[in-house]
């Protein structure tokens, strides 16, 4: 038999010939060059940013050479869009990186030379989301779709901070700021799934839903855990067994959790995605447990047995509807 077939129900350990000549042949190299360039000229951008105002006092060396590395991404991609125009079969790496880069670069730039500004998020934030989305308008690309929703991310968060006032603290704190990112992660899904790119920024969304609640579960018990032991609040002594003022705060938390893996649920039905299933399982395996553990639950036994019992069943249920419908065959 011919070394080059492949016998029934075996996977070829090898790729097919010349798969990886065609790649060397092609534009892969190119982007490959693409990415190393706008990583070294985004990497110039991030620290003139840093240093720009690290003395107070606005930098001009260091602003100078930021937006000069800003003002390169965006040249770029404009001759990208020069060379696309001329020839359609051109790839448009060379409008997408540079291009969606350029845009978060040109963020970066308006928020250091606004500084304290009050308007410094909106401008920085809606400039970004104006850039990549004519930028998108242009090539259609997903890069852009993720910067739109980084430079929308910035703004967005402001508009909460004013409206809410998360620098006051309070009471409600953590609620407040996963509720904002529950209602950021279904505006920018729905938003989203009318465009090509709907599994790119629902799954953007998800991640930056799953780890924010995160951190937010973890500063609460870290919180929680001094303030029983040093007696923080309201004129309790040292060394109370354990301050449950946050468990509220835990209960919403989970309720936000649950209805953003209901909707990934249903996105992941619809599109038939991996990216959703994986935030469902995310979000299931690092919420629940980080929950349990701020709200200080020694035994969480009926804990497990929900869950469990819950995930046990959905699996069993499948199991025997993959069963009929193989003796159905048979």
């Amino acid at each position: 038999m011919d070394e080059t077939q492949q016998l029934p129900g075996l996977i070829p350990l090898q790729p097919a010939p010349g798969r990886f000549t065609a790649a060397l042949r092609g534009r892969e190299p190119e982007r490959v060059v693409v990415a190393l360039g706008v990583a070294l000229l985004m990497t110039g951008v991030v620290l003139s940013a840093f240093y720009t105002r690290a003395r107070d006092n606005l930098d001009w060396s260091n602003y100078t050479m930021g937006l000069l590395a800003t003002l390169g991404l965006l040249g770029i991609a404009a001759a990208g869009c020069w060379l696309v125009a001329r020839d359609r079969q051109q790839s448009t790496d060379l409008v997408a990186w540079p291009g969606a880069s350029g845009a978060v670069a040109v963020g970066l730039m308006l928020v250091v030379a606004l500084d304290d500004s009050a308007a410094t998020s909106y401008v920085a934030g809606l400039a970004v989301v104006a850039l990549s989305v004519g930028g998108y308008l242009l090539v259609r690309r997903d890069a852009f779709v993720t910067s739109a929703i980084g430079g929308l991310l910035v703004a967005y968060l402001q508009l909460c901070d004013d409206l809410f006032d998360f620098g006051d603290g309070g009471d409600n704190l953590a609620i407040s700021i996963s509720g904002a990112l529950f209602v950021f992660t279904v505006l920018v899904t729905v938003a989203g799934w009318w465009l090509p790119s709907r599994v790119l920024s629902g799954v953007l969304v998800g991640v930056l839903a799953v780890v924010g609640n995160v951190v937010i579960l973890v500063v609460l018990g870290v919180a929680a855990t001094f303030q029983a032991a040093f007696g923080l609040s309201n004129g309790r002594s040292p060394g109370v067994k354990r301050f449950d003022e946050y468990d509220n705060d835990v209960w919403f938390i989970l309720v936000f959790a649950l209805l953003l893996i209901v909707g990934w649920a249903v996105a992941a039905y619809l599109t038939g995605h991996v990216g959703f299933r994986l935030l469902i399982v995310a979000m299931s395996v690092s919420v629940v447990p980080i929950s349990a553990v701020v709200l200080a639950v020694q035994h969480p036994t009926w804990w497990e047995v929900v869950v469990g019992g819950l995930g046990g069943l959905l699996l069993v249920a499948v199991g025997l509807s993959v069963h009929d419908r193989s003796r159905a065959r048979t």
